[in-house]
Formats: C-alpha cells, structure tokens, sequence
C-alpha cells in the first residue's frame, strides 16, 4: 500500500463510516468485506485486515478515553461475522430521532427544512421506506420572521429588557393593521402549533393596571420590527416569576387569560351516547375537567369545567351545540349570561 495523503486518512473515514451507520437496533452490520471496499473506494488503497482490525481497536480504546461509551464497553463490536456500531452517550436513538420528525412534521409552524437536516445527521435512521407520520407537502408553514428575531426574545427574557414591536394580524401571507407594543417578556411558550411571548403589557401598567393583570400572550408570527429598548423599565417578576407564570398559565385558555378563573358546573345530556361521548371528549380536549356523575346509561353526564370567562371558553362551548342532540345545562348564572350574550353577538354579526 502506498502511502499516500488519503492512506493517512483511514482512520478517520472508518471513524465516520460507523458514525454514519447509527446505532439502529434493526441493522444487521457491516461485513470486513464492505468496509475494505468502503475505505477502497474513498482512498483510491486496498488495506489488510489486519490494519483494520488494529484501527477499529484504537476507535474503541478513542471512545472509551472520551467517554463516548462506559469504561470496559466497546463502540464497536463483532457479531457472527459483521461489525456493529452501539450507541454513543446523549446521542439520538432511532425512536427518538424519529419521532422529532415526525412532530416537527406534524408542526405547521416549522419548516420542513429541519427534518432534512435531522436525517442528513443519521442517514442510516431514515432510509428510502420511511414515511413520517404526517407529510409536509402541499402545506403552508408559518415562519417566525427570523432566526436574529427569536434569539432577541430570548435575550429578553434572559437578561430583562423590555422589547418593542409591531403587532399585529396575518391577512394574505402579510401583518396587516399593526400598532406598536411595549413588554416585558417572561418566557416563551408553545400552544396549537404557535409560538407565544408571555410579557407584561407595559402600556396597560403605565395606564394602572396591577402589573399580574397586564400579563398577555402574544403570538410571535404576528409580530415584526423588533428591537430591545434596554433594562430600564423592565416589569418582570425576580424570584416570583414562576409562581406568577404558573398562575397565569392555569388562568389561561387558548392563548386568553383572565383572574377570573372558576369551576362551573356543566351537564351535558342525549339520547345518542356515542354523541354524547364526542361532545364531552372534545370539551375535555380544551378544559381541564372533573367528573362529578357518570350517568351514561341515561345519557347524562354532569362534571366541573376549570376555565376564565374569555371569549375561546364561549367559542368551545359553541361547538358543543354542533354534536346532534345533546342538550348543555351550566348551574352558574353569569356564565349562562355571558354565553347568551356571545350567541347575540354571533347573530348579529350575520350579514343576512
């Protein structure tokens, strides 16, 4: 064998040769015979077996010394006749690579550009027969305005500056009506495929609102022109702020929040159970419930509904009218206010 530049870089090709194989449990491994004609073809060489068998120790010995794998335990091993790759410390398995595919698939807001990167990371993990569990084709994705946008918010939160922008609503692929905000940003969040700023309003608590009620979500692909306006003026909540944020999120619904969160008690009645059924999993599906009577042999069920008196409680409410036949009674009196003032309101926004 020549020593040639390409010679001297067998060890690394074989390094990532098994690198690239991944640790799939289902892969039956690579022959002496595959990985000579492998380094064969990447260094123009033919190798003894000899000298691989002394490399694939020093790969061992290699990840061992820098803990890729425990002490006593070897990378890469030989098992009837073919060499198999074991897992590297904190790194992806195949189920879990797959499965952040297949969410990020299944994310509108992300584009599809990340699972490339991901399967180009581990070829071996996403051969030509897997399909992810939803597809992005023919989808639009929603994009936050920029990398540089997402990680001044996070320099927000993390640091404690206040941050300005123009908000405001998504009509044909553009923000239109904007108006400028002011916040204090606390933490992201991520609900229904959005990502949220969780801030205090600054202008509400300029205007008096107590500074726990001026606490608002805002959806980060309805913003644009951000900029950080410095520590001065920064309204976050020090130690308490988990405290705070717990309390809101449980105050919360659908990106909505009000203090006035409460228990109300609901009965949800048809003659059809498998109606009923639907009508109920789909309101559990939005509020956190507790059943107080399980009647469904007499087509009745009656629980506790957690939930603020916001508008997207009104709207899921609404939906329950939608499911054939089945009759909604709520015991709390403003409630049933409120809901026969949105269904007004509903009507009369009908253009007849």
């Amino acid at each position: 064998m020549a020593n040639t530049e390409k010679s001297k870089l067998k060890l690394l090709y074989l390094y990532y040769y098994f690198d690239q194989l991944g640790a799939d449990p289902t892969e039956a491994g690579r022959t002496m015979g595959e990985i000579l004609s492998y380094l064969s073809e990447k260094t123009g060489n033919d190798f003894e077996r000899k000298s691989i068998y002394a490399d694939i120790d020093r790969l061992n010995e290699f990840a061992r010394s820098v803990d890729m794998v425990d002490a006593g335990t070897d990378w890469i091993t030989l098992e009837s006749r073919k060499y198999l790759r074991g897992e590297i410390k904190n790194e992806l398995t195949l189920d879990e690579a797959r499965l952040i595919v297949d969410a990020i698939n299944a994310t509108d807001f992300i584009d599809s550009g990340l699972c490339e990167k991901i399967k180009k990371m581990y070829p071996n993990y996403f051969k030509k027969d897997y399909n992810s569990v939803v597809p992005h084709d023919d989808r639009k994705v929603q994009r936050i305005s920029s990398t540089t946008s997402l990680n001044m918010i996070r320099t927000a939160i993390d640091e404690g500056y206040v941050l300005g922008f123009k908000y405001g609503y998504i009509v044909a692929g553009g923000i239109r009506g904007d108006s400028d905000r002011k916040v204090s940003p606390i933490a992201l969040g991520f609900e229904n495929s959005h990502y949220y700023i969780i801030a205090v309003d600054n202008d509400a608590v300029d205007k008096g609102t107590d500074r726990k009620d001026a606490i608002k979500r805002y959806r980060i692909d309805r913003m644009k022109e951000f900029r950080l306006l410095g520590q001065k003026g920064y309204l976050g909540f020090g130690k308490d702020k988990d405290k705070i944020l717990n309390r809101y999120l449980k105050d919360s619904v659908d990106a909505f929040a009000s203090s006035d969160s409460r228990n109300i008690t609901i009965t949800l009645e048809c003659d059809n159970t498998k109606e009923l059924l639907k009508a109920f999993s789909g309101l559990a599906e939005d509020v956190k419930i507790r059943i107080i009577s399980d009647e469904l042999e007499r087509g009745r069920i009656k629980f506790l509904a957690q939930a603020s008196l916001v508008p997207p409680f009104f709207n899921i409410l609404f939906r329950l009218s939608l499911y054939e036949g089945v009759k909604i009674t709520i015991e709390d009196e403003e409630v049933v206010e409120m809901y026969e003032q949105y269904l007004t309101r509903a009507r009369k926004s009908l253009n007849k």
